[in-house]
């Protein structure tokens, strides 16, 4: 008996250990330097660009980014007129087209759309914390190297069967299909931000200033996402 339970434990041990049972625990991207550096034994990723390509470094924050926290002046009574901060589901478009700018999926019953209704004002901001980029390298989510991005402008609603509305669309229920079973009696609209300003931090130093200009006129290629998804694709069917 004791002979017996010794093999199935030795068995599960291995079968642990291999390298197929590590990958399937590590399908989560886990993001390293720019470098191709391991992270964990059969798992080998890259990461953000340097710190000092400002326009690269803001474009790739975003589109890696699966939600964004966005700041309004709110109209709650009791505190209308404050800053008041909500988590939003975002995408810069489609996962093999980044256009960098922020679209969101939004109801009229949110904090968030009511603040908007009244003054469209707003800041969003992502990091390179949702990427366990700041994880991996055992930074602090407040440490400068973990590169925060903050977009400031005016939250638009995007009229309904424009080609823009049908890109978004498509892009938000890509990267969150979840969305495709929200509540159809919300009245869900879509929303992008009209960028005014965008402040990023990304290393010592202070905060840097990234022309609105040049960010939007950035061809990125970067295919992280897309790879992820494809690599989440074939270990659910393997």
């Amino acid at each position: 008996m004791w002979r017996l339970l010794f093999l199935s434990l030795t068995l599960m041990y291995i079968g642990e250990c291999s390298p197929s049972y590590h990958d399937k625990l590590q399908t989560r991207w886990m993001g390293t330097t720019n470098d191709i550096v391991t992270h964990k034994p059969h798992h080998k990723v890259r990461g953000p660009p340097d710190h000092n390509k400002l326009v690269a470094m803001a474009r790739y924050v975003l589109h890696n980014c699966d939600w964004a926290s966005i700041a309004t002046i709110s109209i709650l009574p009791a505190i209308e007129g404050f800053p008041f901060s909500n988590v939003k589901s975002v995408v810069d478009g489609s996962m093999a087209n980044s256009t960098g700018i922020p679209y969101f999926y939004m109801s009229p019953l949110d904090f968030t759309a009511r603040d908007l209704s009244k003054n469209s004002r707003a800041t969003i901001l992502v990091s390179l914390e949702e990427t366990r980029y700041c994880e991996n390298q055992k930074y602090d989510p407040e440490d400068p190297r973990c590169t925060r991005l903050m977009l400031s402008g005016k939250m638009k609603k995007i009229k309904e069967g424009t080609p823009e509305y049908l890109f978004s669309k498509a892009a938000l229920f890509e990267r969150h299909p979840a969305m495709a079973n929200f509540p159809p009696d919300h009245d869900w609209f879509i929303a992008k931000m009209k960028i005014a300003q965008i402040a990023m931090v990304d290393w010592f130093g202070g905060a840097k200033y990234v022309p609105v200009r040049d960010y939007l006129a950035y061809n990125y290629t970067g295919a992280e996402m897309l790879d992820y998804h494809n690599r989440r694709v074939k270990l659910d069917k393997a």
